[in-house]
């Protein structure tokens, strides 16, 4: 009955005052429990965050001619799933078609307006041996003006974005009569 008042506009008496209001600690504090002396400590290594995928190939000449080796996709990745080549083609419009073009062609916005040139379409005479992990591999580090994109992209929006683009190039190639 001690801690209890009749006032209700003040808190009363607390008993165990450090578990009412328990000290909290700043970010980059420094911090005398910590081993290094500050609160935020990196993280264990070979540390992966949830949901990242890895990606071990270089950014080098050598590289993205052994990612034209790559030819297959990751599981669920391939086929013609509509629900998956429409999320691709959201992507590719809001990521790519500024300079690819809406079709692949290698004709878009900045590309007609002359702000970059030489922007290549995915046809098979303009790219003849790409393959689905060099477009991958493009997207991740980028190539001659391209920059790279995956820090805007996650994992499976990359794939995605492959996935439409290469359905872009299968659009262009010439039909067999």
């Amino acid at each position: 009955m001690i801690a209890c008042n009749n006032d209700k506009t003040t808190p009363g008496y607390t008993f165990m005052d450090d578990m009412y209001s328990s000290p909290s600690l700043e970010t980059y504090e420094a911090s005398e429990f910590q081993p290094k002396g500050m609160e935020a400590q990196q993280p264990v290594e070979g540390t992966i965050s949830r949901g990242y995928v890895p990606y071990e190939i270089p950014n080098t000449p050598e590289a993205y001619e052994a990612s034209k080796m790559l030819t297959d996709y990751p599981e669920g990745y391939a086929g013609n799933d509509e629900a998956l080549l429409k999320d691709g083609q959201e992507l590719y419009g809001a990521f790519c078609s500024h300079c690819h073009g809406k079709k692949g062609d290698g004709n878009g916005i900045l590309v007609e307006r002359e702000k970059i040139l030489g922007v290549p379409g995915y046809d098979a005479t303009r790219l003849p041996d790409i393959s689905v992990g060099s477009v991958y591999h493009v997207i991740m580090h980028g190539k001659g003006v391209m920059g790279s994109h995956a820090s805007q992209l996650t994992y499976d929006e990359r794939w995605k974005i492959v996935r439409y683009v290469w359905k872009l190039r299968e659009d262009q190639a010439p039909k067999a009569e």
